[in-house]
């Protein structure tokens, strides 16, 4: 293999290095003594704390999980729309008519992402002409991205309103095609469910 074309291979394997990456999220639960064999049946799923799009996308991507295990769940945005303000009292209310038994809240504890650069690709030609070597290339910075994402998630019963499961949530996405919020939204989702599960809760 000539120089020439082992400088274009290891220039698309640092590329490939950049852009790639993993996700994983981690969970750490607990149940309360007195739900220990507590399932869901039917769930409602809630993120209050974040702007309409992203909190969108945390309970469908709850809702997606809870219906592969068989839980039924809905949104809370759609249930409950933004656009009037709903008291406790309504909430629940409606809920218990509806048949839900529990209800989860998503808080978004923080949220980060951040680049940084770990070196460059030169590239470029060089050509002769009346006996002077000309020179012409470009310099691309190689950046690895990052992004760090945590949250508390509570199940509740919705008829005394005691709290069934609590769980602090850690998602960490490394290289550009995991840092799209639905990324990390799906991985957390993943794993809550997961927990759930091996809970006994689902």
């Amino acid at each position: 293999m000539n120089s020439k074309s082992s400088f274009v291979y290891l220039t698309l394997f640092a590329i490939l290095l950049i852009i790639s990456g993993c996700i994983i999220t981690k969970v750490k639960g607990y149940t309360d003594l007195d739900y220990q064999n507590y399932r869901i049946a039917k769930i409602m799923v809630r993120a209050p704390n974040v702007n309409f799009a992203f909190g969108e996308l945390i309970e469908k991507s709850i809702i997606k999980e809870m219906k592969r295990k068989g839980v039924e769940a809905k949104s809370f945005l759609i249930t409950f729309p933004p656009t009037r303000k709903w008291t406790n009292e309504q909430i629940s209310k409606q809920l218990i008519h509806k048949g839900f038994d529990s209800i989860m809240y998503i808080n978004l504890a923080t949220s980060n992402s951040s680049s940084q650069v770990v070196g460059y690709i030169n590239t470029g030609n060089a050509y002769a002409y009346s006996n002077t070597a000309y020179f012409s290339g470009t310099t691309v910075a190689m950046r690895a991205f990052r992004r760090n994402t945590t949250a508390r998630v509570t199940v509740y019963d919705i008829k005394s309103a005691n709290v069934i499961w609590v769980g602090d949530t850690s998602t960490k996405a490394q290289g550009a095609v995991f840092m799209e919020d639905k990324t990390t939204t799906d991985s957390m989702a993943k794993e809550v469910v997961k927990s759930l599960l091996t809970a006994g809760h689902i």
